[in-house]
């Protein structure tokens, strides 16, 4: 039985929460990463001893199992320091598909809504005490983003970049939506589809997939599954204290899942009506600069971020709104460059500090910039580079009774940006 882990990355969202839940399950837990971080801080102060630096003595003989983030190369010392040791190692994808061997395994996939949807599930089966992970923080698991139960099953939000999600072993399967997504990976839609297929007959001819039967990519991918495919179109009527249709199908997957486990309609209301949201979704920060309302939110795609803006303008819809939008990766900003211009219709103006960097090559980073996505977004809303994210925290403190909202919205390290503020 293994009982010493370490983790090399294990500063990551994803990893770190995997080490706590083990480490919650009485494993030994170390771990290494790059840098210090919260998470690092967090972990140290929970008994997990983290080492800063990748080096070849931290991984010995007492070691047992040896688990990386996907983001470690092949070179990094100490992975060659365990292979030498022959120690067994596996990627923090196929350490979770390990786990959900040990679980009735829900699995939530989907372009856009996983972590709402997973969020969601997760309160409307509260009773059945799930072990959770998920790609967001929730205050109901203590500001954590992952949660450890007794009971049998196990909620995991589902990655499909690098098809990571081929790990699991889903026993009810929901697909949120489909919508080509991770072109530095995918070759285009079709290959997507065919990943999100593949996932779909991973499921046993006695488990069950629940899709939107209104999305007719999720309707093609299931075509040749084997389990049962109950498929929902009428949308989730109660009233939710987060705004926007999408929640509303988030809300009705959470609902159909709840209602296959036996839940009762009473308790599925009761904790999808209650719930406020997680973090960097829609999530309002305690920010005073004047009568100045901040939210912060992480949608990264063209659908995400019009589905997102449309909210908010409904809740504030005479709002002069002020969007702060950081577009993640090079490559999804040339490659979806008009579609991002098209999506800024619910704010009177955007800015653009910066695109984040991550997995761009040297010919990524030269094929466009923020000043072409600006002139693209010019063509519907107004718009202006904003030359970096201190710059635009000094505009905005300059300018700032000129907005009555601001949203700083991306998936890397926009929300750095309160730190100048």
């Amino acid at each position: 039985m293994t009982k010493h882990i370490h983790f090399i990355g294990i500063g990551g969202i994803g990893t770190s929460s995997l080490a706590q839940i083990f480490h919650e399950k009485g494993k030994k837990i170390s771990g290494s990463d790059i840098a210090p971080s919260q998470i690092t801080k967090t972990l140290n102060r929970k008994g997990i001893k983290v080492t800063i630096g990748h080096k070849k003595e931290n991984i010995n003989k007492t070691h047992q199992l040896i688990i990386y983030s996907p983001a470690i190369p092949k070179s990094n010392p100490e992975l060659k320091q365990a292979k030498k040791l022959k120690i067994r190692t596996i990627s923090y994808p196929q350490a979770l598909g390990e786990l959900s061997k040990d679980y009735f395994t829900i699995a939530v996939s989907g372009t856009h809504g996983k972590s709402t949807t997973t969020a969601m599930t997760a309160l409307a089966i509260k009773e059945l005490d799930p072990t959770v992970v998920i790609g967001t923080k929730l205050k109901e698991f203590k500001n954590r983003n992952f949660k450890v139960g007794k009971g049998k099953y196990l909620i995991l939000e589902a990655c499909e970049y690098k098809r990571s999600f081929l790990n699991l072993h889903p026993d009810i399967l929901v697909i949120t939506n489909i919508e080509a997504e991770h072109l530095d990976y995918f070759k285009d839609l079709s290959d997507y589809k065919k990943a999100f297929s593949q996932l779909a007959k991973r499921v046993s001819k006695n488990g069950t997939i629940i899709i939107n039967e209104k999305d007719r990519h999720s309707r093609d991918i299931v075509k040749d599954a084997k389990a049962k495919i109950l498929s929902w179109n009428k949308i989730y009527n109660k009233k939710l204290k987060i705004p926007g249709d999408f929640n509303k199908q988030n809300a009705t997957f959470a609902e159909q899942t709840a209602k296959l486990l036996g839940i009762k309609d009473s308790t599925i209301n009761k904790a999808l009506r209650s719930y406020e949201g997680s973090w960097r979704r829609m999530q309002y920060k305690r920010k005073k600069l004047g009568n100045l309302k901040f939210i912060d939110d992480y949608a990264h795609h063209p659908t995400e971020i019009k589905l997102t803006l449309a909210a908010i303008r409904e809740k504030h819809p005479t709002a002069r709104i002020l969007t702060i939008f950081q577009p993640h990766q090079y490559s999804r900003t040339k490659l979806l460059l008009e579609q991002f211009a098209d999506s800024f219709h619910d704010t009177d103006e955007v800015i653009i500090p910066n695109i984040y960097q991550v997995r761009d090559t040297q010919s990524d980073l030269k094929a466009v910039s923020v000043d072409d996505l600006v002139k693209e977004i010019k063509k519907h809303t107004k718009a202006k580079n904003g030359h970096s994210l201190e710059k635009t925290a000094i505009f905005i403190k300059a300018n700032h009774k000129n907005y009555d909202l601001i949203i700083t919205m991306g998936a890397g390290d926009i929300n750095e940006i309160y730190k100048y503020l």
